[in-house]
């Protein structure tokens, strides 16, 4: 089994030159070619597979932050091949702000303005007492090694994901996209509206939690971690209703997740969870780690 892992598919723009999307002609052309070269997986064969622990030959797809561009292009073209997909949403999105998840500011700051310049103005806003200077190390074991960023790309998303405080992140993150942008409209632009995702799931995808606010959840207590999880399903439910219960860490590294996040999906009988590691589904041994590859790696 394959599953193949998305973010941003839209045209490319000139405005975001640096933006890491994948463009819409090349992801028709990716299911051309995983029609052709494996076939895709039917859903309910795939949810069978989960639950009988029963590897099956083919491809699934996944798409991760509950972007427009999921229901704009990606949905979209399923729905006219008569495939499914799963899409994980962020609830956090849906909360009473204007503002985007703290992953997704470092992606427009980083795609509009690229990230030496925004490494550098961030940088002349933190001191050392803001990092979490202990946890370097453990997190750059793994983060980032299935990903072709530039140097100081990687930086910018470390510093931003892994290692300020999350005390000062958003106050950094303020900063910066006051600077930059008018972040209220940018906000009704970017994310799936709640008429989107109930469509999506009536047209017969997977609609997943992505926690409510995206962090890196191996940083945060058995409490923090089990209201991210059970919140996000609560919100999901209320749209939906919801019989898989799909769960994909936010970054998808082993290292953004551990023993206690394994115990809060179980207590609350989560179906199956994804991580990113850029392999193939060999065997089905743990429901709660499976596979995906980078959709990069089929350019």
């Amino acid at each position: 089994m394959k599953n193949i892992m998305y973010h941003y598919i839209r045209p490319n723009n000139n405005e975001y030159k640096y933006f890491n999307n994948l463009d819409v002609d090349t992801f028709r052309r990716q299911l051309d070619f995983f029609e052709k070269e494996f076939g895709f997986i039917k859903k309910k064969d795939y949810i069978q597979a989960i639950k009988s622990k029963k590897n099956i030959d083919g491809v699934v797809l996944s798409f991760d932050d509950g972007f427009k561009d999921h229901y704009t292009y990606a949905a979209a073209e399923l729905n006219e091949r008569g495939l499914w997909g799963s899409f994980y949403i962020p609830t956090g999105i849906y909360r009473n702000t204007d503002k985007l998840l703290g992953v997704h500011r470092v992606h427009y700051l980083n795609g509009k303005y690229g990230p030496t310049k925004i490494l550098k103005d961030a940088i002349s806003l933190i001191d050392e007492s803001m990092l979490e200077m202990e946890k370097i190390n453990e997190f750059d074991k793994d983060i980032y090694q299935f990903t072709e960023y530039a140097e100081d790309a990687k930086e910018l998303r470390r510093l931003f994901n892994y290692f300020l405080k999350y005390e000062y992140r958003d106050l950094v993150l303020d900063k910066l996209m006051l600077k930059y942008f008018d972040e209220s409209q940018l906000h009704k632009n970017v994310y799936l509206s709640i008429s989107d995702i109930k469509e999506m799931h009536s047209a017969g995808h997977i609609i997943g939690s992505h926690t409510v606010s995206h962090p890196v959840l191996s940083r945060l207590t058995y409490k923090e971690q089990m209201k991210e999880i059970h919140d996000s399903f609560s919100f999901l439910s209320e749209i939906c209703n919801i019989k898989f219960k799909s769960f994909c860490y936010p970054y998808g590294y082993k290292s953004s997740y551990n023993d206690i996040t394994l115990r809060v999906l179980s207590e609350l009988e989560v179906d199956e969870a994804v991580i990113f590691d850029n392999n193939a589904q060999e065997k089905i041994n743990d429901k709660y780690q499976l596979s995906r590859i980078d959709c990069n790696q089929f350019i």
